[in-house]
C-alpha cells in the first residue's frame, strides 16, 4: 500500500509564533508530539548554500546540495518563510517564498529542487506518530525531468531477487512506503538495501550498501544525480530528523582520476599507471605542466607508478591510491627537494560548481615554510580580503569555497619577517560547472622564479 502526500504551497496570512530549534539527534517525546516540526532539504543541483529564514525574522538554518537542516520545533500558528542565497557581492538573492499553517503533531519537509531557472520549494507534510522498535519510510526523487525509477528494498544479506517493490519514484512526488513483512505499514528496525530499476524492468540500475535504520522515527530517502567533478550518477540521500544526511552511491559505481604533471619540460612527459587487483589497471601519459582529462576507472585500491620519460631515475612505483565508488581524485606529481618524484592526492568536490566554487590549492614551493594565497575582489585590498588561505605548507593541499566573481590572486611568503610577493594573477574568472585546481610552483621563466597556475 502506498500513501501519497501532495506538494502544497499554502497561501495564508503569516504571524510568527515561538520557535525552538531541535538538536542534531532524534528527539522523540515520551507520549505525543505536541508541536509542529520543520526541516529543509536541498535537492537542487543548481543551488548554492541556501538559507531558510522567517520573513523579517530569524534565520532557521542552511543547506548545500544533498544536505539538510536540523529538525526545527515550532508552536502552532501561521508562518511566512523565505529561502535565499548570497551573490558575489554578499547580497541576498531570493530563491522562493512559502506561507504555511503550523499544526500540532505535523512535520513539514521542505525540499528545494529544480535547475537554475526552475528552482522551487515543495512542501511534503505528514502527521508524526509514536513508534516502538519500528520506523516509517518516505521516498522521493529530485531528478528533474521525466526520469522515473521503481524503488525496491530488501533486508541486508538477501539478493535482489528477493527484494520487494515499494513504489515508483518521479520528480517531486513524495510517498510513504509500506513494509512487506509485518502486521503494520511500518518497518522493523535493522539493515536494508535499496535498489532502483527503470519502470517495469527487473535489472537493478542502482544498489546501495546496507543502510542502518536504527531509530524509531521517520526517514525520507531522496534519489538525486551527482554534481561537481563526477556528475550525472545516481545517489541516495537518507534524511532523518537531524542535519546529518547520509549519502549512498551505487555500490557498482566507478571512480575517476586526473593527473597534473608539475615537472619541467626536460623531464617530461610522465608515464603513469594505476594497478589494482583482478587485472584492473589504467595507464596515461601526461606532458609537463599539463592537467590530464578525467580517466574512468573501477573503484578499488591501486598502486601508483610513474616514470619521467626524460630521466630514468625520476620515478615512483609504490604509492597507494584508494578510489571509492563515485570518487573523483586529483593526483599531483612533482619533483621533491631530493630530486625524487613525489605525489599528492585529494578528492575533488561533488557539489555544484556554479554560484560557488570549491577550489583545491597545492603548494609546491619548497624554498619557504608555507605560502599564503589571497583572492581579492574589485573593492578589496590585502587587509580587507574576505577570502584567503594561510600557512599552506610545502607539498600540502587545502580547499577554499569562493563565490562566483572575478579575482586577483596573490601568492605571498614570509622571509626574515618580510612578506614577499612571489606571483600574482589578475582578472581570474572560474568556469561554470568545472572543478578547479590552483598550483603554486617553481617557474624559471618567471621574474620571481614562481608561478600560480589555475587548472580546470
Amino acid at each position: 500500500m502506498i500513501k501519497l502526500f501532495s506538494k502544497s504551497l499554502l497561501c495564508i496570512a503569516s504571524s510568527l509564533f515561538l520557535l525552538a530549534c531541535g538538536s542534531d539527534k532524534d528527539k522523540e517525546e515520551a507520549t505525543t508530539y505536541k508541536q509542529f516540526y520543520l526541516q529543509f532539504y536541498n535537492g537542487s543541483p543548481a543551488s548554492a548554500l541556501t538559507y531558510l529564514r522567517v520573513v523579517d525574522g530569524l534565520t532557521l538554518g542552511s543547506a548545500v546540495y544533498g544536505d539538510a537542516t536540523s529538525l526545527i520545533n515550532m508552536e502552532n500558528g501561521q508562518l511566512a518563510l523565505e529561502f535565499y542565497r548570497q551573490d558575489s557581492d554578499d547580497k541576498e538573492v531570493l530563491v522562493d517564498e512559502l506561507q504555511m499553517t503550523l499544526n500540532k503533531s505535523e512535520k513539514s519537509l521542505l525540499v528545494l529542487s529544480g535547475g537554475a531557472a526552475t528552482q522551487n520549494i515543495a512542501e511534503h507534510r505528514f502527521k508524526r506518530e509514536e513508534l516502538s522498535s519500528e520506523f516509517r519510510l518516505f521516498a522521493s526523487s529530485v531528478i528533474e525531468g521525466d526520469s522515473q525509477f521503481d524503488l525496491y528494498m530488501s533486508e541486508a544479506g538477501t539478493p535482489f531477487s528477493e527484494a520487494h517493490k515499494l513504489t515508483t519514484l518521479a520528480y517531486q512526488e513524495f510517498s510513504e512506503t509500506s513494509y512487506w513483512g509485518g502486521p503494520t505499514d511500518n518497518f522493523n528496525l535493522g539493515n536494508y538495501v535499496v535498489y532502483l530499476t527503470l519502470p517495469g524492468q527487473t535489472e537493478a540500475v542502482f544498489q546501495s550498501a546496507p543502510i542502518a535504520f536504527n531509530f524509531s522515527t521517520e526517514y525520507a530517502i531522496f534519489i538525486r544525480a551527482t554534481a561537481g567533478a563526477h556528475s550525472g550518477n545516481l545517489e541516495l540521500d537518507v534524511v532523518a530528523n537531524s542535519s546529518s544526511v547520509t549519502t549512498y552511491p551505487d555500490i557498482n559505481e566507478s571512480a575517476q582520476y586526473r593527473i597534473y604533471n608539475s615537472l619541467l619540460s626536460a623531464s617530461s612527459p610522465l608515464h603513469v599507471s594505476l594497478e589494482g587487483s583482478g587485472g584492473n589497471s589504467s595507464e596515461i601519459e601526461v606532458q609537463a605542466k599539463t592537467l590530464s582529462s578525467y580517466v574512468d576507472i573501477d573503484f578499488g585500491s591501486y598502486r601508483l607508478s610513474a616514470q619521467a620519460m626524460g630521466d630514468e631515475n625520476l620515478s615512483i612505483n609504490n604509492h597507494f591510491v584508494s578510489l571509492n565508488q563515485g570518487d573523483s581524485k586529483a593526483l599531483v606529481l612533482y619533483q621533491k627537494t631530493d630530486n625524487s618524484l613525489g605525489s599528492i592526492s585529494f578528492n575533488e568536490s561533488t557539489l555544484p560548481q556554479s554560484f560557488q566554487y570549491q577550489i583545491d590549492i597545492v603548494n609546491l614551493v619548497a624554498e619557504y615554510s608555507s605560502v599564503e594565497l589571497y583572492f581579492l575582489r574589485a573593492d578589496e585590498t590585502l587587509d580587507s580580503a574576505k577570502y584567503h588561505i594561510s600557512a599552506l605548507s610545502y607539498a600540502k593541499s587545502k580547499s577554499i569555497t569562493l563565490p562566483d566573481d572575478r579575482y586577483e590572486i596573490l601568492a605571498l611568503v614570509t622571509s626574515n619577517d618580510t612578506k614577499l610577493l612571489i606571483d600574482r594573477i589578475e582578472q581570474v574568472e572560474f568556469i561554470n560547472a568545472n572543478n578547479h585546481i590552483i598550483v603554486i610552483e617553481s617557474e624559471p621563466t618567471s621574474v620571481t622564479d614562481y608561478k600560480i597556475r589555475v587548472l580546470n
